[in-house]
């Protein structure tokens, strides 16, 4: 197994991280997530079953997680997520206003608003280009080279496996406790 590659990218706004990960022999998939503030906002998962056997396994499954990594930073920053991040987060999230706040009155009968005296409607928001800024280009890193909060304390297993290994001894532990 692979260690993973972790990236903040501030996309308008906001800042992401994306976190690429090798789940292992056991287990032949690359997943990919994209967070926000500790929350997965989306995931992309890449089995490579089919190539589990390949002589060069680990550089096959690095290209493979380095090509996935890329690739969701790449839509992030392009704007392929932006809907997503609107539903999930509000349009505050990619710096954009949100819904305004109604007061009785700024509020004709119907409910609708109108602009208060002497102002005029705002503008439509212009779409957002969905062309990726060249100056964003993701850094991969072995994050057991990072010196920062926490570094070599993480394991390079699946947190699903770290937790079921957790389970089973604690299992064991009360097992023999009862015997």
């Amino acid at each position: 197994m692979l260690s993973g590659f972790n990236t903040n990218v501030r996309h308008r706004s906001t800042l992401f991280h994306v976190q690429s990960e090798d789940s292992g022999r056991s287990h032949p998939h690359v997943i990919t997530h994209l967070y926000y503030r500790g929350t997965i906002l989306a995931s992309e998962k890449t089995s490579y079953a089919d190539q589990v056997d390949a002589t060069d396994l680990p550089s096959v499954v690095k290209a493979l997680m380095e090509r996935q990594h890329k690739a969701v930073l790449r839509r992030l920053v392009s704007g392929g997520f932006d809907h997503l991040i609107r539903e999930r987060l509000g349009a505050e999230a990619l710096g954009e206003p949100g819904p305004p706040e109604l007061t009785h009155s700024d509020a004709d009968s119907s409910g609708a608003s109108r602009p208060a005296a002497g102002e005029t409607a705002p503008e439509p928001l212009a779409a957002a280009s969905a062309t990726p800024d060249p100056q964003i280009e993701p850094t991969l890193r072995d994050p057991r080279s990072d010196r920062s909060f926490g570094a070599g304390v993480v394991s390079e297993r699946p947190l699903d496996e770290v937790i079921l290994d957790y389970l089973v001894e604690s299992a064991r532990q009360r097992k023999r406790r009862a015997q």
